[in-house]
């Protein structure tokens, strides 16, 4: 199976409460048509994205959820920090294929990154828009 990364939105009228009772992340995580999954392309990404003010990947503040998650906590990403990431993403991935040397899974596909990335990019620029916070998971 492997390890995939998954994104949540979190609205403004969600972010305080979310705070307050981290536990509650399961709740926002059943919904899953407000995230994003880019599955195993998280390293790769990180990998290529290392520049970047805000690390959309391992970045954030972990949220203490009471809950064990075989890779650590999930972490919540500011509206403000998203704000920052989505005007840092560049537009177009600059791919440098000797940064993917030790990247799980070991793929080096350009295309598959560009795909996951062009997502990442339109959903921090739409949470952004929106004034929404994120959660970042590696399940």
């Amino acid at each position: 199976m492997g390890i995939t990364c998954h994104y949540l939105n979190v609205r403004p009228e969600e972010i305080e409460p979310l705070l307050r009772h981290p536990q509650r992340i399961d709740e926002l995580m059943e919904d899953v048509e407000r995230g994003l999954d880019i599955g195993k392309a998280w390293d790769g990404l990180a990998a290529l994205l290392t520049d970047l003010p805000v690390d959309v990947v391992f970045g954030g503040t972990p949220l203490e959820t009471g809950h064990e998650f075989p890779y650590g906590q999930p972490r919540y990403l500011s509206p403000e920090q998203v704000v920052i990431a989505a005007e840092s993403l560049p537009g177009v991935l600059r791919y440098d294929g000797t940064a993917m040397t030790g990247v799980y899974p070991g793929d080096d596909d350009e295309d598959y990154y560009r795909r996951h990335y062009a997502g990442l990019w339109e959903f921090f620029s739409t949470c952004a828009k929106n004034g929404d916070a994120v959660v970042v998971t590696l399940l």
